[in-house]
């Protein structure tokens, strides 16, 4: 959700200002409120009606919004390095930038017990020691089928420009692109991770010259798609559901599809640490509130129940559901928190040459 504004950035800025992070105190805190960082706009004001206000109307806490818009991992930095922290929470927060900040110790480690009654009740590989998924954003293959007569099931088939000819677009994103590379060059999605960087950028060379648009954001997908400038898309599953929302004849393949996970995480300091821990578990042991997240638009959640709670169709929609998960890979955030110093360089040498 909205994790390409950040994907380049989010291992810098850590870094850079790690050295200050030790020192952060709490701001001025309220014991009667938790302040949550988010994305603002719709996403915002499902997760007030969805989230916040069953939360107040459950435990006594007020929430307050703060619609950072993301940015989230350099922001929390400055917080850092200003001693005054004025987060609980943030929604949303894209996969590396969580482990980053948590290794860099400014998001609390949910505590033993709370980890292992969320595990019971929530999607394999949701329940991490920094947070919960939420926002799980799905890869898959689009197109528009009023451009092309036949569509890609699956990674390799993409790459078969002969015999699925059509204008394409890929995203401007390493670990993504490059781990559709290697389910396209055969690798057993179990094996995906760690990348083989090498391999990957090989077979990406293979069809870099068939892409027509590499795209940076959500916006530029669903506008290529919606124009018919490109027929075949990797795209992020939310935006293809909100294009076929509006009635765009679309046709998309969850075969060789990735999960980008994002979380809802507790900051470290925040003016109500405990506040923020008592919300994160809240909105991780109620699908109900979760399915309603789902309805709206369409990224990922944790609990398993919600797939049982959501409205018909919606379900085709999510990245967790078992029909999408065929040869289904779950990027590791880990792994580009640990690479992207000397992997995004090689990147951005590929996209330019």
């Amino acid at each position: 959700m909205g994790h390409m504004v950040r994907v380049f950035c989010a291992a810098a800025v850590v870094m850079a200002a790690s050295a200050c992070a030790g020192g952060a105190s709490s701001g001025a805190g309220d014991s009667k409120r938790v302040v949550i960082a988010n994305f603002g706009g719709a996403v915002e004001k499902v997760t007030e009606t969805s989230f916040w206000k069953p939360f107040t109307a459950d435990g006594g806490l007020a929430v307050r919004s703060d619609p950072a818009g993301g940015g989230f991992a350099a922001k929390l930095q400055a917080q850092a390095q200003s001693g005054r922290m004025s987060w609980d929470v943030i929604e949303a927060l894209e996969g590396s930038s969580a482990v980053l900040l948590y290794r860099k110790g400014l998001l609390e480690k949910l505590p033993a017990d709370l980890t292992a009654q969320l595990t019971k009740v929530s999607v394999p590989g949701s329940v991490q020691p920094y947070g919960v998924s939420m926002g799980d954003t799905g890869v898959v293959i689009t197109c528009n089928m009023k451009v092309v007569k036949k569509c890609p099931a699956n990674p390799a088939e993409f790459w078969d420009v002969k015999n699925f000819p059509g204008r394409r677009a890929m995203i401007d994103n390493p670990y993504e692109s490059m781990a559709s590379a290697l389910i396209a060059d055969g690798v057993p999605a179990g094996k995906v991770f760690p990348i083989d960087v090498d391999r990957a950028l090989r077979k990406l060379g293979q069809i870099k010259s068939a892409v027509n648009v590499w795209t940076t954001s959500g916006d530029q997908q669903m506008q290529l798609m919606r124009s018919g400038e490109v027929g075949i898309a990797f795209m992020w599953s939310g935006r293809v559901k909100s294009l076929a929302d509006e009635g765009v004849k679309l046709k998309t393949s969850w075969d060789g599809s990735l999960v980008n996970p994002s979380y809802t995480v507790v900051v470290k300091n925040g003016p109500n640490t405990d506040g923020g821990m008592k919300y994160l578990k809240w909105y991780a042991t109620h699908p109900d509130a979760q399915a309603n997240l789902v309805n709206a638009l369409g990224y990922g959640t944790s609990n398993r129940a919600v797939g049982t709670l959501v409205k018909p169709g919606i379900r085709a929609w999510m990245p967790s559901d078992p029909a999408n998960a065929k040869n289904q890979v779950r990027i590791d955030s880990a792994w580009w928190a640990d690479n992207q110093r000397t992997v995004a360089p090689r990147w951005r040498d590929f996209i330019a040459g």
